[in-house]
């Protein structure tokens, strides 16, 4: 297909932005705007593939996750807790996002849906009541994840009195 050139109107706070967006491999505003595009287009279509979906959850992250690194390193903190959420979200997004239950057996796939998001939520919360159980120093404030974490405990520990009864 032939090129074809486009007017494109921008005001000034838009035209700042992307004159000074980062773009790899793009000097010029054409060519930040032929990238954008490309990526956009590659997001649309790999959604439908999880290991696109996760590449693009991990993408949103980044930012958030280089600042919390940053943060952390200039107060000399680490929260194994935020880490961790960082490090299952992605995953749990990706699942969603690729989620299609439009095949030829919808009633499966979105049991398999389910069984996937509920394996890797259940997972977490181990790993969350695990660190709230051992008095774990990987938080900010471990009392808070600690008291927190009692309400569902008590419920534990209802479902195990039932299950001896």
């Amino acid at each position: 297909m032939a090129k074809q050139t486009i007017t494109l109107r921008l005001d000034e706070e838009d035209l700042s932005y992307l004159a000074g967006l980062d773009v790899a491999g793009a000097t010029n505003l054409s060519e930040k705007i032929r990238a954008l595009l490309a990526d956009a287009r590659r997001q649309r279509e790999g959604l439908a593939d999880p290991a696109a979906a996760y590449d693009f959850a991990k993408r949103l992250l980044a930012q958030s996750e280089r600042r919390l690194r940053d943060a952390e390193v200039r107060q000399d903190l680490r929260s194994e807790l935020l880490h961790r959420a960082l490090e299952w979200t992605p995953d749990l997004l990706a699942l969603l996002l690729a989620a299609d239950a439009a095949g030829p057996d919808p009633s499966a796939q979105l049991r398999r849906l389910e069984r996937q998001v509920g394996e890797r939520l259940l997972t977490l919360t181990d790993s969350l009541l695990q660190q709230a159980v051992s008095g774990f120093p990987g938080c900010y404030d471990g009392r808070i994840l600690s008291e927190r974490a009692q309400s569902a405990l008590r419920i534990l520990g209802t479902v195990q009195a039932k299950k001896e009864a």
